[in-house]
């Protein structure tokens, strides 16, 4: 199936750059899947300036062959988009996406009343508070959690602990002689009153500039009081070697919402969407993602996602 792209551009608090991809199919108007980011300066595609993963654009690819619009946009700040990355907050990133299903309800080739949201990572955290401020028929949450986000980075920090406890021979020895672990709780708590000492969107730690505006906000965002909300039908799906969120949260989040909602755990997929034979382990996991990016997006994956909107949203 051929399909077409138009460079748009969203309007809203900044203008956003941004494609929307039509497959070429007898029908006036398309189902839509917008995508909603992960955390960091991400592009259109799914790629941060740290790590190409390609998320978006693989996903993108596979669901226009299938009959679906996709709608993916460079975050403020990032690639064409106006705005700065590091003053945006939370709650300014649930605008940019409202703002995106707000335009493409009004696209002459989108059909209004089959849009899906598709969050990848923090993208899985916004889109149940997007879908209460403006009418969506569908969520695909991908590496999502069910917890606010403290509590997320709070069970990250455990894991790099125990992960230095438990590493053997002389650079386990060293780690432990020199305190890392102890260290790696000093340096939150410091950052955290520093955030919370000032009003400033930025503030800058140890040479680095810090988005204090976002973190703020995270403290004051639940998820879980937007998913208990969520009427629409959802998929929910995370990695069983997720070492960034607890992988079964996936099955929490389908417990929390009151439509009906698929959970899927896909075994020794990592949180980049790839599979992986190292081990479970937070410090080699992340090591292993350079290695990881270099592969395409996880198949089962996108047979899942495929299957549940061909079932729920039939040409």
């Amino acid at each position: 199936m051929g399909f077409k792209k138009q460079e748009i551009i969203i309007p809203g608090t900044y203008p956003l750059s941004g494609i929307l991809t039509l497959p070429y199919k007898d029908r006036e108007r398309h189902p839509v899947v917008i995508m909603i980011h992960g955390s960091g300066d991400i592009d259109k595609d799914g790629n941060a300036k740290q790590l190409n993963i390609n998320v978006f654009k693989e996903l993108s690819d596979i669901l226009v062959e299938n009959g679906f619009a996709t709608l993916r946009y460079d975050k403020r700040g990032v690639g064409q988009s106006e705005g700065d990355f590091y003053e945006t907050g939370l709650f300014d990133l649930i605008d940019d996406a409202a703002a995106a299903v707000s335009f493409a309800k009004k696209h002459p080739e989108i059909d209004k009343e089959q849009v899906i949201l598709l969050g990848h990572s923090e993208g899985s955290i916004l889109a149940p508070a997007v879908g209460k401020r403006i009418a969506i028929q569908g969520m695909i949450l991908i590496a999502g959690t069910a917890e606010p986000l403290a509590n997320t980075t709070a069970w990250q920090r455990e894991q790099m602990k125990r992960d230095i406890e438990s590493k053997k021979g002389f650079g386990g020895w060293l780690l432990r002689l020199l305190n890392v672990s102890g260290k790696i709780d000093k340096i939150n708590n410091e950052l955290l009153q520093k955030i919370r000492s000032t009003e400033e969107a930025i503030v800058t730690y140890k040479g680095k500039k810090i988005n204090a505006k976002w973190h703020r906000e995270h403290e004051q965002y639940d998820v879980r009081e937007y998913l208990k909300q969520v009427s629409c039908p959802i998929i929910a799906i995370t990695g069983t070697k997720d070492v960034q969120v607890h992988p079964e949260h996936a099955r929490e989040i389908c417990e929390l919402v009151q439509g009906t909602c698929e959970s899927y755990l896909i075994e020794d997929m990592t949180h980049i969407l790839r599979k992986t034979k190292a081990e479970a382990h937070m410090d080699t996991i992340l090591k292993d993602y350079r290695r990881q990016a270099k592969e395409p997006v996880e198949q089962e994956l996108k047979d899942k996602i495929t299957a549940w909107l061909l079932r729920h949203f039939p040409a």
